[in-house]
């Protein structure tokens, strides 16, 4: 207990180390003080600091990179030593990426010199979306400025600038500087082609458009500029080509040396006086002797820069890494049993008692869905077989006619439409809930989504020792299509942990059919898990009046057309693109008359009416909207054959509903059809591929014989699914989950 106690205080307090390192750095992100236009700015200080028109001088670096040890520790207390330099020219390179957290990084490091500094771009600071950065603090990409008898001009090497407007742009700087004793010339990469054994990382360090070379160094030289600087690779080099002196310098501590002759870090002094300009070297010395312990130190210094930079962030990391590791570490040392207790004391045959019963839903009536009529029919079975249920569900701007006062309707928090779904969204905030939750005595909960009003139901029975009942409804990776964001995260990834997560809190899942549960079982589901499937309410197929069913016959097929079905919500995930391509398909290839009825709603409706329209079905395609779950039974005994293309089921429910009116059914085989649909029995699953689809379908419909056997079968298969047989089933799963919740309260006294 000592040591899981030691733990928890080590998880607090990785916590609030956590807290703070994080509101620290948005602190200093949203408060410390923002830097803008730099270049512009110090152009203007060094302006003003050089007040001797025939003398001034400056240090020129390349690939600062962030580096610390280098060029924080050792460049910047030289320069700021030596009082001959004026200013400081850096060629590009100066972050080790365009992240922002490296631009504040330079601008600290910057700050330490005493003198002005300017900043090139160059390909480290348009990596990562960096461009925009750069441009907003330090400025354009390609500039000039003039300091007394010189001329300073600043290319992009970068590609971000129009190479064409960039030499159009250079030519008229140069006749603008035509008279300016000195021009300099400042750029990332050389104008000139590197050889692969000269320079460790050549490609990268020149340009690549031997056009553009050529013409800069034409230029340059028509020009007469007097020094060219480029950051090259970390090797220091000079050359002249056409009376134009080039010096690669970028040695100022970002990069790792690569062991040749001119490998070393450094940055350059340029003095200018009236009567000439001089160049020199500074070197930065590595006091290892040796070819391997330098390359160690080198690589030492590569990764300190990095840690050294990124601090907190790694602390960060650090924190986080310790967080999971103490958290699973305090859930590995409890304990957990998943399975049953066999030498329980309590009995194991049936208690008798009735039961009164939570049920928690996200939906319910009057919206028409599967997972309302699914609960709906429970209640009904359950309140048969003599036990108490009451539907914890929202509140409706609809008002339903006589309202069940079984039915508790929560306040909503908002009620959200969209062209796809409408969203009531209960408040399961509200104290009232658990105010009427402790009104009835509950003997069990059963919620019927993971998550919202099911999470709501899952900790009032944790905290009142009540087991709770999941049904697994819905393939959530199915509805993926409905998120603005994420979706590839939510439908591979998140759906199936939420589902996973929620299941490990119950005490059973019902799953309505075996491929549902092996579903469960493949996400990693350990609890107890059943197969009951929503029953059928056959009180809506007897004693239906025979004269409506007379009246949908002659509507829909007055010449004795054979005529098709099927019930769905109009929604993408539904696949009824792909049945309407099926009937396109069938009318082609087929004299038979027949008609299709779609029953139900949704967003797709206008998309569907258009695509009937496009492809003629308008004479053999009827909408019919929304139909009450006590009417659709009528139009599925007038139907022949029920027709199915949803691969988003967790059981079909029309499905069977349809057996029930004795249709047989033609569906594509996928989760909740396989276990219903026995082929050549009483029905068809076939592959996701139109011509195997609507070849099923035109089979039953050119033998008669055959249709009406499967439909008599479809029918005898039904009633194997009566409420009154699921709901005893169910009841069953609710016994067995409070014997053992009462099991478990006892051990744990």
């Amino acid at each position: 207990m000592r040591k899981k106690a030691s733990l928890k205080i080590m998880l607090y307090l990785d916590i609030a180390i956590l807290l703070i390192l994080i509101f620290y750095k948005s602190y200093l992100f949203i408060y410390e003080s923002n830097f803008q236009s730099n270049n512009i700015n110090n152009i203007k200080a060094i302006e003003k600091r050089i007040d001797n028109e025939n003398k001034f001088s400056f240090a020129v670096l390349g690939n600062i990179e962030n580096s610390i040890d280098i060029f924080d520790k050792k460049i910047i207390n030289e320069i700021n030593n030596d009082k001959d330099i004026d200013f400081v020219v850096s060629t590009g390179n100066a972050v080790l990426d365009g992240a922002e957290d490296k631009y504040r990084i330079l601008n600290e490091s910057l700050n330490r010199l005493n003198i002005p500094s300017i900043v090139g771009i160059g390909d480290n600071e348009i990596s990562d979306g960096g461009d925009e950065r750069f441009y907003k603090h330090y400025g354009p990409f390609y500039f000039s400025f003039i300091l007394n008898n010189a001329y300073f001009i600043f290319l992009d090497t970068t590609g971000k600038t129009s190479v064409s407007w960039q030499q159009e742009w250079l030519k008229k700087e140069l006749k603008n500087a035509k008279n300016y004793k000195y021009k300099f010339v400042f750029m990332n990469k050389a104008p000139f082609e590197i050889k692969e054994d000269a320079f460790f990382d050549s490609k990268e360090s020149y340009i690549t458009d031997k056009s553009y070379r050529n013409f800069l160094i034409d230029t340059f030289s028509r020009y007469n500029v007097t020094g060219v600087f480029a950051t090259g690779s970390e090797i220091y080099d000079s050359r002249k080509i056409k009376g134009v002196n080039y010096y690669l310098s970028g040695g100022a501590g970002g990069r790792l040396l690569v062991h040749r002759k001119n490998s070393y870090y450094h940055y350059m002094k340029v003095e200018v006086k009236s009567n000439g300009v001089s160049y020199s070297i500074v070197k930065q010395e590595t006091p290892a002797q040796y070819v391997l312990i330098r390359r160690l130190e080198n690589i030492w210094i590569y990764i300190h820069s990095l840690f050294y930079i990124n601090l907190i962030n790694f602390i960060i990391i650090i924190g986080i890494l310790m967080f999971f590791g103490i958290a699973v570490h305090i859930r590995a040392e409890k304990e957990v049993d998943y399975y049953e207790d066999f030498n329980s004391s309590i009995k194991d045959e049936l208690t008798k008692d009735k039961l009164n019963i939570a049920m928690f839903t996200n939906n319910y009536l009057p919206f028409i869905g599967g997972v309302p009529i699914s609960i709906e029919r429970l209640v009904k079975g359950l309140k048969n077989r003599g036990h108490n249920v009451y539907v914890f569900a929202p509140e409706y701007p609809e008002k339903t006619i006589n309202e069940e006062k079984n039915v508790i309707r929560c306040k909503l928090l908002m009620y959200y439409k969209t062209k796809q779904f409408k969203f009531a969204i209960a408040n399961i905030f509200s104290q009232n809930i658990e105010k009427e939750f402790l009104n009835y005595n509950f003997d069990i909960v059963h919620v019927h989504h993971p998550f919202w009003m099911g999470s709501k139901g899952l900790r009032l029975g944790k905290k009142y020792k009540l087991p709770v009942i999941l049904t697994y409804h819905t393939r959530l990776e199915k509805y993926s299509h409905f998120l603005p964001f994420f979706k590839l995260i939510f439908k591979n990834i998140l759906s199936h942990n939420i589902i996973q997560r929620f299941s490990q809190k119950c005490n059973a899942i019902i799953a309505p059919t075996n491929t549902a549960k092996k579903y469960l079982e493949n996400v990693g589901v350990s609890r107890y898990k059943v197969t009951i499937p929503t029953g059928i309410d056959f009180d809506y197929y007897d004693n239906i009046d025979k004269k409506k069913l007379i009246a949908i016959n002659e509507k829909y097929k007055p010449n004795g057309e054979i005529l098709l079905c099927t019930v769905s919500r109009l929604s993408k995930e539904k696949n009824i693109y792909f049945l309407l391509e099926g009937i396109k398909y069938i009318r082609k290839h087929t004299d038979i008359p027949f008609k299709c009825i779609i029953i139900g709603d949704g967003p797709e409706k206008d998309n569907i009416l258009k695509v009937i329209e496009d492809t003629n079905l308008k004479h053999i395609v009827s909408l019919l909207g929304s139909i009450t779950p006590e009417e659709i039974p009528k139009y599925y005994i007038v139907s022949n054959i029920f027709i199915f293309s949803s691969l988003s089921e967790t059981q079909g429910m029309v499905i069977l509903e349809a057996m029930a009116g004795g249709c047989p059914v033609v569906a594509i085989r996928s989760s909740g059809i396989d276990d219903i649909i026995q082929n050549e029995y009483n029905g068809f699953k076939t592959k996701e591929e139109i011509d195997d689809w609507a070849d099923k379908t035109m089979y039953l419909m050119k033998n008669p014989d055959l249709l009406k056997k499967m439909g008599h079968n479809a029918y005898e298969f039904s009633k194997r699914f009566s409420l009154d047989k699921m709901a005893e089933r169910v009841e069953k799963v609710y016994y067995k989950s409070i014997k053992h919740i009462k099991t478990y309260n006892e051990i744990s006294r």
